[in-house]
């Protein structure tokens, strides 16, 4: 009788089934989760050597990019100037504000001390060029990029070329 009330109150064999179905789910989800954390691991080393391009960790590689300006450069410190506001007019003399936030990445060696004595010089660069431009030219889409580019030149020209690496906008409000 002994005997009857164990397996009754064990519930027979039942149990133990369960017990390996879910050790055997967890052991799946396990080897899942090591698969694909080992297939994105050798993705991310693999992946830019079989798609031609230099691997991440190449010093080599990112020194080269980094002459260049290029858009694969790792980025700089950064700075942001207090966002410009000017005034420009419409081909009609109807006039139109014009907010621009605008971010640096600072060239090697630049100190933060060093930046800031260069913002009125950068500031002063941007102003005097947006100024320059009519409205009619600034809302154009297709002269966003040339916009970009010559503002960053005058200043990087304005705070010297070896401190700025990189100009990069944060903001583009025409209203």
């Amino acid at each position: 009788m002994e005997e009857e009330s164990k397996d009754s109150g064990e519930g027979g064999g039942a149990p133990k089934p369960a017990k390996k179905k879910n050790a055997k789910l967890v052991l799946l989800l396990l080897g899942a989760v090591a698969a694909t954390g080992t297939s994105a691991a050798a993705g991310a080393v693999l992946g830019p050597t079989l798609a031609g391009k230099p691997a991440a960790h190449d010093p080599a590689a990112h020194a080269a990019a980094s002459a260049q300006g290029s858009e694969d450069a790792p980025p700089g410190e950064a700075a942001a100037l207090d966002p410009i506001i000017v005034d420009v007019r419409e081909a009609s003399g109807e006039m139109h504000h014009l907010k621009v936030g605008i971010a640096i990445e600072l060239g090697h060696g630049v100190s933060e001390d060093e930046f800031k004595k260069l913002v009125p010089r950068m500031r002063d660069a941007a102003i005097s060029y947006l100024r320059s431009l009519p409205f009619d030219q600034i809302a154009s889409p297709s002269k966003f990029d040339p916009i970009r580019s010559e503002l960053g030149e005058r200043i990087a020209k304005a705070a010297g070329k070896s401190r700025v690496q990189r100009v990069l906008f944060t903001d583009f409000v025409a209203q």
